[in-house]
């Protein structure tokens, strides 16, 4: 899926269920990892300068259509919510209540899937994957304060 097929969904999804239009880019990243999507507000001197929604290209490439558009429609109902002054927080009654009467996912239902890094305590040779590269530079081991050392990438099924 590209981002004009996400930005189509988007909007006929809007329009069926909240009867509103999308004023907001949809857009692919490439360097989210941890989130599969967000909808995001910005702010800049506590005003709002914009806001859109973003999915993960790795999320895209490595799971279902079904799912990229569970996630891109959980998104739009942040949008929905947040456009017409409802709360639209992932903990809101509201929110939780519109996924419910859609049948769409909430947060954290789809398991990671795709690229990782592998990543070994020097000291306590304790292993791990995030999908975060770079981890060894900030985090030490909870376990012993080791540093840790990049073994490569792995992948997630």
């Amino acid at each position: 899926m590209n981002e004009k097929e996400l930005e189509g969904h988007a909007k006929a999804f809007l329009r069926d269920n909240f009867n509103l239009s999308l004023d907001i880019p949809v857009r692919i990243s490439r360097r989210m990892k941890s989130k599969l999507g967000v909808f995001t507000v910005k702010y800049y001197g506590g005003t709002v300068t914009g806001s859109e929604i973003v999915i993960s290209e790795s999320f895209i490439l490595n799971n279902d259509r079904t799912a990229v558009l569970d996630v891109l429609h959980h998104e739009c109902v942040h949008y929905a919510l947040y456009r017409t002054g409802q709360p639209y927080r992932d903990t809101d009654v509201t929110f939780v209540r519109t996924l419910e009467k859609l049948s769409i996912s909430r947060t954290r239902s789809y398991k990671y899937r795709g690229e990782a890094f592998l990543y070994e305590c020097r000291k306590c040779r304790y292993r791990f994957s995030k999908n975060m590269k770079g981890y060894e530079k900030r985090y030490r081991c909870q376990r012993c304060r080791g540093k840790f050392l990049y073994i490569g990438i792995v992948h997630h099924q």
